[in-house]
């Protein structure tokens, strides 16, 4: 199923009592051109994962030749790389040497690939479950209100009418 959107709306309310980080914002999310709706769901699942660090969420798709959700510094180096998809080796390579860290958020299938490429002990991965994700994608409108609540590794979801719980299982290389 593609986005048939090309912008969302999404007032957020954010909430970690953990971190201390309380947000009520308003952003523009756009999916790629053709972009399925479970590819941009992981987008904005990642994002919402690394939201208190501030990350942006990429505005084109180069097939793995640029992260999809990123933090720069002010010299434009990476200090967080991002991506929703298994990279190709010689990818994921590229994003090691220009990332301080890389995160990989993957399908349980993309995990126990990632476990045999050299440079997966240099990257982190996240996995998200794809009921999970099919659930998020029923929530997509043209302009949502989201609430997040954050605790630990798993991030609750509610657009007042659905919840969505997450555990999101993350492995930090060794």
């Amino acid at each position: 199923m593609l986005m048939n959107a090309k912008v969302i709306k999404l007032d957020l309310n954010y909430s970690c009592a953990e971190h201390h980080h309380f947000a009520q914002q308003r952003h523009y999310l756009a999916p790629y051109p053709e972009e399925p709706a479970e590819h941009f769901a992981r987008r904005v699942l990642a994002w919402l994962h690394l939201y208190e660090s501030k990350p942006v969420m990429a505005g084109l798709h180069r097939t793995g030749k640029d992260p999809d959700v990123f933090i720069q510094d002010e010299q434009q180096h990476f200090q967080l790389w991002a991506s929703v998809e298994l990279l190709e080796e010689k990818y994921l390579r590229r994003a090691c040497h220009l990332a301080d860290q890389v995160v990989l958020f993957l399908s349980p299938d993309e995990q126990r690939q990632l476990t045999s490429m050299p440079y997966s002990a240099k990257s982190s991965s996240c996995v998200f479950q794809p009921e999970q994700l099919q659930q998020l994608c029923t929530m997509f409108q043209s302009h949502m209100e989201l609430s997040v609540w954050r605790e630990d590794d798993t991030i609750l979801l509610t657009d007042g009418k659905q919840h969505l719980e997450l555990t999101v299982q993350c492995q930090h290389p060794h």
